[in-house]
């Protein structure tokens, strides 16, 4: 009997102490990740926002059923969900839930951090519960100085030739206040500007790009199409120059983010939409109707893109 105690806190002492083993982050290689288009269209479904609090209380319940309502209106080759997926201390369980019902609805889908997911948990609590799965294309890309964890590239291919691109980045989180400056959120490095133009110079396609905080180009909307109804534009802290390299390099025609739940507009400036998702999660903050945004790119490369209410798919 004491053999079988014995033997039985030796393995119990061997998972508790794998368990408190340090993660460690493997960075990954920069390949793109590739999806063989089955239409001439490119439709892209975008989400935001979800600050998955409980997991199973009703607002989160009410934040799945929206977004397989959203899943099933329509066909999508993609979902990109831009940032906040968690707010909460079970935060890493409750990404594991999601990452299980996002594979369910059998769609190649995607996803930014945003701020919010290190509120109570080290990123590596979430890095970790990632398993090999059958529809995700998510990686945390080459080691960058400041880069955060998730810049990495998906190309969509007809024919097994490149038509068109989309440039993920991580915009992190929260940062001490900078003297005169207004807003304390993270920006994208200079290592991640000089990733996005080492790619972009050598792109034969056009691209758009996605990521959590809004650039800080969008203080400067107007003639906007859509809702703004926060205060102002809760931007990154430092302009570190990515939007002068998307103007430079004319490849990049969009970039599409969250972190504002009261704006989904979107204008443009030089020549390239700037826009908001309609925030998705029934756990965070404001009364604009829950939704999501449709992103199409059509046959021959233009772009067009609307809002969907959580009314229109819901019954």
């Amino acid at each position: 009997m004491k053999r079988i105690m014995i033997l039985g806190l030796i393995i119990s002492s061997f998972f508790f102490l794998s368990s408190c083993q340090p993660y460690e982050i493997l960075y990954t290689d920069d390949l793109p990740f590739e999806i063989e288009m089955t239409d001439d269209d490119i439709n892209i479904l975008q989400i935001t926002d979800l600050h998955l609090t409980y997991g199973i209380d009703q607002r989160d319940q009410k934040t799945f059923e929206l977004i397989k309502a959203l899943h099933d209106a329509d066909r999508y080759d993609l979902i990109v969900i831009t940032g906040d997926l968690t707010m909460s201390p079970q935060g890493p369980q409750i990404f594991s839930r999601l990452i299980r019902f996002m594979e369910s609805l059998g769609t190649p889908w995607t996803f930014v951090f945003g701020n919010h997911e290190s509120d109570f948990n080290d990123y590596t609590e979430y890095l970790k519960r990632i398993p090999e799965t059958e529809h995700l294309l998510f990686k945390i890309g080459p080691k960058l100085t400041d880069g955060g964890f998730g810049n990495f590239q998906i190309v969509f291919n007809q024919e097994g030739v490149p038509f068109y691109k989309l440039y993920l980045l991580d915009s992190k989180a929260e940062i001490e206040p900078i003297e005169g400056i207004e807003d304390d959120y993270d920006s994208l490095s200079l290592a991640q500007v000089n990733w996005y133009e080492t790619h972009v110079a050598l792109d034969t396609v056009d691209s758009i790009v996605f990521m959590h905080i809004p650039l800080r180009q969008y203080i400067l909307a107007e003639n906007y199409v859509g809702t703004f109804r926060e205060k102002r534009v809760y931007a990154q802290s430092l302009d570190t120059g990515f939007f002068d390299a998307m103007v430079y390099h004319g490849k990049s025609k969009a970039v599409f983010v969250g972190h504002d739940h009261l704006n989904d507009f979107y204008f443009y400036l030089s020549g390239i939409m700037l826009a908001y998702g309609r925030a998705s999660g029934y756990n965070g903050y404001g009364d604009l109707e829950k939704g999501g945004r449709a992103i199409t790119i059509d046959s021959t490369g233009s772009l067009s893109t609307r809002v969907i209410s959580g009314s229109e798919v819901m019954s």
